[in-house]
């Protein structure tokens, strides 16, 4: 009998390490009868991320940053938890409405759009977007007169994986060029965005950038700027197999610098997305085969870099691979079941020795893995299963261990 799961959530300063959502025996039944590699989904743990994210900042409306993982089968159980989607195309546009999201629910946050995307945008009734350059200040004027726009800032940070203000962003200098040049197209400016970069590892970031966002609100009033609206963007780390600080940590410090900005009835919104599904699914993946290289030992697996590990080569995401065998561990290689000799997962896993169909558990794979996996050299990526949720419609089960899923 497969029992729905209990998760704790940690509230100590350091996060966890990231936790499979199945044990073992439940990943062997279900590897009994469905094919691996499968991608589990735990609507417990998604849905007590955010309350988490709710508990740690009061006041702050939540936008699920799609991105991270644009599964139908996690917008639809994210709806009526968060507050609403971070878009960044009209195609994710649609998909958010298609999982039951109202378009007035939406902010689209791409800072550099295409111009069909814009008119597309508009048409299906996103009225918010960001900007950061004078020539996406025309390209909105043209195709969406009267919007609500936020300005990028820059927020450089060498302390993240992903220095996202080294693509986007306005710098310092040019934002009371750029506002007063959205005011002047007629354009509604109501605010200001920023993103520390992606798995940020040190809350002290927020708290300098949120200093020099009140700066800019202060001197956006003495221009008879009525900016009313703030989007901190994302960056809350997970835990992979090292471990930061945790999100309660991030939320203490972005609470504490939005404060003064919200008693002066400015409406703050984040943009979380890894945080909140990241460590909510985790990979159930089977060994192939396996050799010794070197004196080293190499695994096989049925999933690599093309699949949900894709997160390795575009997040650079460092996962963790569990094994229940007990005896000696030692250092080894985990690749990948395609021909490229790029499709290597790991390089300094230490696991048991393991034999051909042992089952592996990866947690923290919510997160940038299924969302930008292919199905490169004819290897599929891994089917998305539900636990213990019934209400999605996801077609005729193939088991008896289906029917306790849902199997996407």
């Amino acid at each position: 009998m497969i029992r729905r799961e209990t998760v704790l959530v940690s509230s100590t300063p350091r996060g966890s390490l990231a936790e499979p959502v199945v044990g073992f025996d439940q990943a062997r039944e279900m590897a009994g009868s469905l094919a691996t590699p499968l991608l589990v989904l735990s609507p417990v743990r998604l849905r007590e991320n955010v309350e988490v994210l709710r508990r740690g900042l009061p006041g702050i409306k939540i936008y699920y940053a799609m991105k991270a993982n644009p599964s139908t089968e996690i917008l639809s159980l994210l709806n009526g938890h968060v507050d609403g989607i971070d878009v960044a195309s009209s195609g994710e546009v649609s998909a958010a409405e298609q999982a039951g999201f109202a378009v007035d629910r939406l902010i689209h946050s791409h800072p550099v759009k295409r111009e069909s995307d814009i008119r597309e945008s508009v048409r299906l009734g996103i009225s918010w977007f960001v900007f950061d350059n004078t020539d996406e200040i025309r390209k909105l004027a043209r195709h969406a007169p009267g919007c609500n726009l936020l300005l990028r800032v820059a927020i450089r940070n060498s302390n993240c994986v992903v220095d996202l203000s080294s693509k986007f962003g306005a710098s310092r200098e040019d934002v009371v060029s750029l506002l007063l040049a959205a005011r002047h197209s007629g354009l509604n400016v109501r605010g200001i965005a920023f993103h520390v970069g992606s798995q940020c590892r040190d809350p002290i970031v927020y708290a300098r950038a949120l200093k020099l966002i009140g700066e800019i609100f202060e001197k956006g009033r003495e221009l008879g700027l009525a900016l009313d609206t703030l989007d901190v963007g994302g960056g809350f780390p997970v835990s992979y197999r090292e471990s930061l600080p945790s999100v309660t940590e991030f939320c203490k410090v972005v609470s504490g610098g939005c404060r003064e900005l919200q008693k002066a009835g400015v409406t703050v919104l984040c943009e979380p997305g890894r945080c909140i599904s990241g460590d909510s699914a985790t990979l159930i993946t089977r060994v192939t085969g396996r050799a010794l290289r070197d004196g080293i030992p190499w695994y096989y697996v049925d999933d690599g870099v093309y699949g949900a590990f894709s997160g390795r080569l575009f997040d650079m995401c460092d996962y963790r691979i569990i094994s229940d065998h007990s005896g000696p561990r030692r250092k080894c290689v985990v690749a990948g079941p395609t021909c490229d000799s790029i499709d290597v997962v790991s390089r300094d896993q230490i696991l048991p020795e393991l034999d051909i169909g042992d089952i592996l558990l990866v947690p923290g794979m919510g997160a940038y893995t299924n969302a930008s996996a292919t199905s490169f050299n004819g290897f599929e990526p891994p089917r998305l299963v539900v636990l213990g949720d019934d209400r999605l419609d996801v077609g005729k089960p193939e088991s008896d261990v289906t029917r306790r899923f849902a199997v996407g």
